[in-house]
């Protein structure tokens, strides 16, 4: 999915440990649709050099969001990954 959103908020990065054992940044994002007060929203996760990157609530980017599953002690987990931001706001 590509598509415009409203920066609702972003967690601080911290690293995880692959199982190759190199270590990459990881943070999450929440991104609204833009279009009003009630439109859909996502708990998105920036991987890379990209969660190192710093975006504010109500900041405007275009991003592409990547949907996956993922299944863990029997349970089903949503996963959406940013593949790619770009931000229309400048700090």
């Amino acid at each position: 999915m590509k598509n415009l959103f409203k920066v609702v908020d972003q967690k601080e990065p911290f690293q995880v440990t692959k199982t190759d054992g190199t270590r990459l940044n990881k943070c999450q994002i929440i991104l609204q649709e833009v279009g009003g007060k009630y439109v859909n929203s996502y708990v998105c996760t920036l991987i890379g050099n990209t969660a190192t990157c710093k975006f504010y609530p109500d900041d405007l980017v275009y991003a592409a969001l990547r949907f996956s599953h993922s299944e863990y002690q029997g349970k089903f987990y949503q996963d959406i990954t940013v593949q790619d931001i770009i931000s229309f706001t400048h700090h």
